[in-house]
């Protein structure tokens, strides 16, 4: 299950509307800004080098990926130790075999499959095997997509200066018209000043947005992976519950700990 990730597009339309905001406020306003040519040369070209650099399969996937920029795994720690805390006394009072109708129920496809293993009686080191496998191949994917946009990132200010040195040649060709001068050397900066922009407001921080939730991910598959082993390895809930707590950060174990005082209040009251 996976969650809009609203910051992502807040943090790009504030950018841009900064930017738009402190050009409008110029003397030439945003008409100045803008040239066809120099967004062709820039976007265009940096995306061509993009191309000759990867191969279509890798360029597909990112664009397959892209989606996952605006959302977020829904998963919540707190909720996965419940969860887990509960299978492990289920399977430790009636046995694995007992998991079997319950696995169904588990949104998470990662946490059924690994579940799927135990209860089909595979031996451990393979399941970790299997699960690890798995954990890798999300890292990988995730940073293969981000290594692409960095990449782009990179290529679009040198396009960028590209632009700018064919608009002062042209600007150069011109030095018997002194009017065409100030207005040239303007069009000549407007593609570095595009090339900067595209790489350090959109490209570099999408791809260390992916790179960073392929990692949060991957905890996350790290965090099942124990829970799974623990009820393998028929631990009690409290070892389970020890393990699992320490990937938790120091809010979501104050918020854990405070919810289990309070069904503790609840426990006593009704008794």
């Amino acid at each position: 299950m996976r969650k809009k990730d609203i910051l992502t597009p807040i943090g790009i339309l504030l950018g841009t509307g900064l930017i738009i905001y402190s050009i409008s406020g110029g003397a030439g306003g945003l008409r100045g800004f803008y040239d066809l040519l120099s967004i062709f040369i820039t976007i265009g070209g940096s995306f061509a080098a993009l191309i000759i650099t990867y191969p279509l399969d890798e360029i597909k996937l990112v664009l397959r990926m892209t989606k996952n920029l605006f959302e977020t795994p829904s998963i919540k720690k707190v909720e996965m130790i419940e969860s887990f805390k509960e299978l492990s006394i289920d399977a430790r009072k009636n046995g694995l075999l007992s998991l079997e109708g319950r696995i169904s129920e588990i949104d998470d496809e990662f946490m059924r499959t690994g579940l799927e293993l135990v209860v089909d009686g595979i031996d451990t080191e393979l399941i970790v095997e299997i699960m690890n496998n798995k954990i890798d191949e999300v890292v990988n994917r995730h940073d293969k997509g981000a290594k692409v946009y960095k990449t782009w990132a990179a290529y679009a200010p040198a396009f960028g200066m590209i632009g700018t040195l064919i608009g002062l040649i042209q600007m150069l060709a011109e030095l018997d018209n002194p009017d065409m001068i100030a207005s040239g050397m303007a069009k000549a900066l407007i593609t570095t000043f595009y090339g900067a922009l595209l790489a350090n407001l959109i490209l570099n921080p999408l791809g260390y947005n992916l790179q960073n939730k392929g990692e949060k991910e991957a905890e996350n598959r790290e965090m099942m992976l124990v829970g799974i082993l623990s009820i393998k390895n028929a631990e009690s809930t409290r070892v389970l519950e020890e393990k699992l707590m320490s990937f938790l950060t120091e809010k979501e174990k104050r918020l854990y700990l405070g919810s289990k005082n309070v069904d503790k209040k609840v426990d006593k009251n009704v008794a």
